[in-house]
């Protein structure tokens, strides 16, 4: 076992106890895990070990199109035979799928620790999930855990395996004590799980990875204020040692982390590893030569083959027996590494190097070798002994009970309330408020049949309620998952349809057609509706008076009269409501059997949400190709990049660029950028203090720091982009003080690369130079230095290539490559980089630091924050500028400098060390810098040294010589390009984005196909009954119903384009706010009035409804209303801060206008208060007013035998002379007038009388054109409303919710 003298592997386990504070209650956790007490010792061992992906080949982007005809059974076909019935050979039984490892052999034991080493794209990452039994690719050969096959292990034993992605992944709101306490309690048995253990290891946790001062801060996210994403990385590291699982995987889990905090944390691993007799794997890309002497076992892997698999110090001398030449002043890792890149490594001429010239060549060299024949015989023993003992895992896949797990997870749910507290806040007041306004809107409802209708409908918005206040759920259910538009709001639309279509309110199942009705027998509201409808009327007498009694005659013996509401009998005024609804087709006697029928359904929905989480998988693990724009194809591709099989992608070489160091020394012409005795203030902490440095056209300037230091505070005070603190101290650029001109002056490559992921190369490269490039350019000189950055930067194979996310598309290198690029193009004066080695191995670091290089010294200024720089790497560098970890200045320099500085002081370097991680240890970076002053010793010396004071001379120097800003762009616009131009080329990439990824539009398409076809083949053919003069007005209703489930989609992509606008766009001044909002409203209208189009067509027609200039009215109205949907969604995110506040007050404005429209309560029953205001401040009031005057105005009425209410006359009267008088009067039809023993009467002739009942008149306010016409100004004032408000929250930062 090797390791260092920091920390000895040969000491015992009583020292490691003796120097590290509180080790002793880590033992204990990690000794717990096991029902004997002792700690499990489960080794790895594989034989043979392959894994297979499918081979795609060239794979083009799915467009919309594509989308639509595959639902005609092509992606049913494809899910069924893959997911279903998966029977048959697999894939790479049959020939279509490549390997991404092959023929892999080894072992690693308990308490030993194995450096996975290779190139992006070699098959690390599906190593370490493979080795973690967590792979979902076709794995063969043999791979057991403790002896135990991978297939039972998985079964019996899941939790002791943990693999750990490179991507960090928590639940944002939690805080970081939060996250690590319920790892700790979900991972400890009940018998040893204490509070006191637990809240001691937290806060052991905390000092082990430095996180003890951010214990009580949320963890946050890519868009979630939280911790750094040093800090948060360190989380995820906790998290993972918390849960103690036996066998531990880490996929480059030392990105973001400086040098010296990752050596931190692999000396935590080493430590834990062998206290805990753990079984770690990890690959970590960049790492020192300290890190790397911490493992006892190295893999290194070439395009998927096994090249060695032994001791760590055995590895290096393999190679070069073989004939591979290490270059002087490289690290071991980075030597191995090199070895399988052809463009890097260097052989002895003559030796058996020299004539390996591929990874096969590579693997069977290994193969042959007495190492391999050593670890054969190694594990065949191991086999053996294992063989002979009796394995001490427990057989329980977890620690607590099923009780146990769902009362910690439900103590995780508080939390998480807690934690977002003013969303929460938010849905309560709406349900409040709503539950408040619709009670009072029906108070004190009469018993008589004039309420009957409307005590129904404020029971059926008490259930719809609750449903549509889940739909803003679905934003966290679905968080991160890619597939969030497609199988969230497409199928919640669909089943929200149908759920209130077949509820019983609109239609009462008596009426319901035969071709659907069915639905209503799996409609959970159906059963809900039926239980509190019956519930409610049962026991009730509804009186019949006034207009409600046929016929209304003076001084009319109720013997002679009947009620006119279903159910009632002839003589009958007081109608019983058990009998009022059973003639609608309920029944008292289900109200049990509906709650179990509730109960099971409940069951069902919760069993598939379970198996569906349990079985599906929505994250990519490997075998993830690069994905072509559909009408493009790769330019020059090579197989490597076309059938990429890593999340990440294979390195591009990068040319020599050697002769660029002599042209570095010199400087250009141009503006500068200075600082002097920099500050920032966050609140009431100060995170930088005192800085004072420079950089100048041609400079390469590297600052380093430890984590939590403040560089990227220092890189967004500096270029003026998100930068929400105080600034103090002296900034100069050009000679003065940094203006609008600035801002376009500068190129901001952030840490996180934020792209629209359905843009190619090309496409987004294009649209930052034709927006960001000076205006005296003209389209053809853009568009031409795009051509050359592309060249530059190596872009030009994937040029045609889309972007893609972190699950999919180019991978780590070339995606920092696209954000480099991005501002490149924009011709900017200063370049800040911020972390863009992050993630990435030695060699795609090195090539990131060549290509920023050869930028500097053709003129550019470079400032770039870097982590973990090698010796290699940090002598490309010009300059240096070195933070403490309190944020004060310890060095700025000439790199050549550095050591020598240092050793003045009394540091003295080793031979050879890497002056970075020398700088960094001298100062106390790492995870305990915090908790020392040496930082603040060596910030001292620095203020006191006469380098500080030439570095005072220079920066006033520089200021009185520095060229003026006026060279660059002459104007003082905010912009570069037109308001114009800027809104056509993000329509046109929001339009573009619309068509490469269809879930978007897909699912509005869908959901309006579905619900027009619903709705017209159940209001099939209306005829002009009065019953079908309701189900004209209802299926007209139903329209309002799509808003939610329309509106919430419009959110998501508003609030996501809105964040990258805040994010990067914005803040580079590639284009303004109000072009975000032009573009994102033009961008939505050919969707909306497609989709306007589809609904009309299949509602209308199908529904029977009238032609002529009544149809065309509709198709208008109905386009008008797709366009209010849209602006309406707009305006709900511009009102609010975040996607689920939004989506709660969108509930609240959905019920609103739902319910005070006129139609479920009509307006002569609306309570006075709500009558005179509400009503009119409704837009749908109009809408629904407009639409019902087209479909029912002058429709003469022909009553169905179901549709007569009949009475008997007097004795001695005929009908005629009894109620004729009366019929006249109220416009009813007495269809047997000389009838003596029951009179029929149709109770309307026109459904100008049906329209009045609604407080709807043709000749009011214009009639249908009136009621148009102010529904459209409606429309026109949302689309003002959201500019103001966009700028009201944006720009003016005004807090709507600031209460919350």
């Amino acid at each position: 076992m090797a390791g260092s003298d920091a920390v000895s592997p040969s000491k015992s386990t009583a020292d490691i106890e003796a120097n590290e504070t509180g080790l002793g209650a880590v033992k204990t956790l990690l000794q717990g895990q096991s029902s004997g007490g002792t700690a499990k010792q489960v080794g790895l061992a594989f034989r043979h070990l392959s894994v297979a992906a499918p081979d795609l080949g060239i794979v083009y982007a799915k467009t919309l199109p594509r989308a639509i005809v595959n639902t005609f059974g092509v992606d049913q076909f494809n899910f069924l035979r893959t997911h279903v019935f998966p029977r048959g050979p697999s894939k790479s039984a049959q020939g279509h799928a490549r390997n991404i490892l092959t023929d892999f052999t080894g072992m690693v034991k308990p308490g030993e620790m194995l450096f996975v080493l290779g190139r992006p794209g070699s098959g690390c990452s599906t190593f370490l999930r493979t080795a973690a039994n967590r792979s979902t690719l076709d794995v063969t050969g043999h791979l057991s855990f403790a002896n135990i096959a991978a297939s039972e292990f998985k079964r019996r034993h899941r939790r002791e395996t943990i693999y750990l992605p490179e991507e960090d992944r928590h639940i944002a709101a939690l805080s970081v004590s939060q996250t690590i306490r319920f790892a700790l309690r979900m991972s400890l048995p009940s018998k040893l799980r204490t509070n006191q253990l637990v809240e001691e290891l937290v806060m052991i946790m905390g000092k082990i990875f430095g996180i003890e001062h951010v214990l009580d801060t949320p963890v946050g996210g890519q868009f979630f204020p939280g911790v750094s994403g040093g800090e948060r990385k360190r989380v995820s590291i906790a998290e993972v040692l918390a849960t103690g699982s036996s066998v531990q995987c880490f996929d480059n889990s030392t990105r973001g982390l400086d040098s010296s905090t990752a050596l931190d944390f692999v000396k935590a691993l080493r430590r834990l590893t062998d206290v805990g007799q753990k079984t770690t794997l990890a690959t970590l890309y960049q790492a020192g030569e300290n890190i790397y002497r911490h493992f006892d076992k190295v893999l290194l892997i070439d395009q998927g083959h096994q090249v060695f698999f032994g001791r760590t110090e055995e590895a290096k001398a393999y190679f070069e027996n073989l004939g591979y030449v290490p270059v002087p002043g490289e690290t071991t890792a980075e030597f191995l590494t090199n070895i399988t890149d052809p463009t890097q490594r260097r052989t002895k001429l003559g030796s058996k190097a020299e004539s390996i010239t591929t990874p096969q060549q590579l693997s069977v060299a290994f193969k042959e070798s007495t190492q391999f024949a050593r670890l054969l015989q190694e594990m065949s023993q191991s086999e053996k002994q294992l063989a002979a003992e009796t394995s001490p895992i427990p057989s329980s896949a977890y620690n607590l009970s099923y009780l146990h797990q769902i009362m910690e997870c439900l103590r995780r749910e508080y939390q998480l309330v807690k934690g977002q507290r003013r969303v929460y806040y938010t849905k309560w007041v709406t349900t409040i408020v709503l539950c408040l306004t619709v009670g009072s809107l029906h108070y004190d409802l009469a018993v008589n049949a004039q309420g009957a209708f409307t005590r129904g409908g404020i029971l059926f918005f008490a259930l719809i309620l609750n449903g549509w206040l889940q739909f803003p759920e679905l934003f966290d259910a679905h968080t991160n998952r890619p597939v969030l538009e497609r199988q969230g709001f497409r199928y919640g639309g669909t089943a929200c349809t149908m759920c209130i279509l077949f509820a019983g309110f609109l239609i009462p199942p008596i009426s319901m057609p035969n071709i659907f009705g069915w639905l209503r027998h799996v409609n959970p509201l159906f059963y809900a509706f039926e239980n509190v409808l019956v519930n409610e009327f049962v026991g009730l007498e509804i009186a019949c008076n006034g207009a409600y009694a046929i016929p209304d005659v003076a001084n009319a013996d109720p013997r002679y009269q009947t009620c006119n509401i279903p159910g009632a009998l002839p003589g009958q005024v007081n109608v019983p409501g058990s009998q009022y609804v059973e003639a609608l087709g309920w029944r008292f006697d289900h109200r049990w059997r509906n709650i179990g029928i509730m109960i099971a359904i409940a069951a069902v929905y919760v069993l598939a949400g379970t198996l569906g989480s349990e079985i599906r998988r929505f994250a990519s693990h490997g075998g993830t190709p690069i994905v072509y724009a559909s009408n493009s194809s790769p330019s020059r591709t090579s197989s490597r990049h076309s059938r990429d099989i890593e999340k990440e992608a294979a390195m591009f070489p990068a040319g020599d660029t050697s002769s660029d160091s002599d042209a570095g020394k010199t400087h250009h012409d141009g503006p500068a950028l200075t600082w002097k005795d920099l500050t920032v203030d966050i609140g009431d902490k100060q995170i930088l203090k005192g800085i004072s440095s420079y950089v100048r056209p041609g400079d390469f300037t590297a600052l380093c720091g430890a984590s939590g230091a403040g560089k990227t505070t220092l890189l967004t005070a500096l270029s003026q982009t998100n930068f929400a603190g105080t600034l103090g101290g002296k900034v100069m650029f050009g000679g003065k003080v940094p203006g609008k001109v600035f801002k376009k002056a500068t190129g901001f490559a952030q840490q996180q690369d934020l792209h629209d992921g359905t843009a190619t190369v090309r496409e987004a490269l294009e649209f930052s130079a034709l927006l960001r490039q000076p205006k005296h350019y003209s389209r053809a000189e853009k568009l031409a230095y795009v051509d050359r950055i592309l060249d530059l930067l190596d872009l030009v194979e994937v040029q045609n290539a889309l972007i893609g996310d972190a699950e999919s598309g180019l991978g780590v290198e070339l995606t920092k490559r696209v954000t480099i690029a991005v501002e490149l193009v924009a011709r900017p004066k200063i370049l800040f980089a911020d972390e863009p080695t992050s993630g990435l191995d030695s060699q795609g670091a090195a090539h990131i630091v060549d290509y920023l290089r050869r930028l500097s010294h053709s003129g550019q200024a470079v400032l770039v924050t870097i982590h973990q720089p090698s010796a290699s790497l940090f002598a490309k560098f010009d300059r240096f500028l070195a933070l403490s970890s309190e944020g004060k200045q310890l060095y700025f320099g000439l790199v050549q400098q550095v050591l020598p500085y240092f050793e003045r002081y009394g540091a003295v370097p080793p031979p050879g060390a890497n002056p970075a991680e020398f700088v960094l240890e001298t100062v106390g970076a790492g995870v305990n810098a915090r908790n020392d002053d040496k930082g603040t010793d060596w910030a001292t010396r620095w203020d006191e040294s006469p380098e500080a004071e030439n570095v005072a001379a220079e920066i006033g120097h520089i200021q009185k010589q520095s060229s003026s800003l006026e060279d660059f762009d002459g104007s003082n616009e905010d912009y570069n390009a037109s308001i114009f131009t800027q809104t056509w080329l993000l329509t046109v990439r929001i339009m573009r984005n619309q068509w490469r990824n269809p879930p978007y539009m897909y699912s509005k398409i869908w959901v309006h196909v579905v619900s027009s076809v619903l709705v017209g083949l159940t209001f099939f053919h209306l005829g002009t009954s009065p019953q079908d003069l309701q189900n004209r007005s209802f299926s007209v209703f139903f329209m309002v119903f799509l808003v939610n489930a329309i509106v919430n989609t419009i959110l998501i992509r508003f609030f996501l384009a809105r964040l990258y606008w805040e994010f990067r766009e914005g803040p580079s001044k590639i284009y303004s706010w109000v072009v975000l909002c032009n573009a994102s409203i033009l961008a939505e209208m050919p969707g909306a009035l497609i989709c306007g189009v589809v609904y009309y067509l299949l509602w209308y027609f199908p529904s029977g409804l009238p032609l002529g200039g009544a149809a065309g009215y509709v198709f208008l109205a109905v386009l008008t209303y797709e366009v209010f949907q849209v602006l309406l969604g707009l305006l709900m995110m511009a009102i609010s801060p975040d996607l689920r506040v939004a989506g709660n007050v969108l509930v609240f404005m959905i019920c609103t206008m739902n319910w005070y429209n006129g139609l479920i309560v009509p307006y002569d029953q609306m309570q006075v208060f709500w009558r005179y205001w509400l009503y009119y401040l409704n837009p749908f009031s109009y809408l629904l007013g407009g639409l019902m005057i087209a479909v029912v105005e002058r429709v003469s009425v022909h009553c169905a035998d179901s549709d007569l209410h009949e009475f008997s006359p007097p004795r001695g009267q005929t009908c005629g002379a009894y109620a004729a008088s009366w019929a006249s009067s109220a416009s009813a039809q007495l269809i047997n007038p000389s009838a003596t023993d029951f009179c029929s009467v149709c109770i309307w002739t026109s459904g100008d009388q049906y329209l009045e009942g609604f407080n709807l008149n043709p000749q009011k306010w214009g009639g249908k054109w009136g009621f148009w016409g102010i529904f459209m100004a409606f429309t026109v004032s949302n689309l003002t409303l959201v500019y103001f408000l966009t700028w009201a929250t944006k720009i003016k930062k005004w807090k709507l919710f600031y209460f919350f």
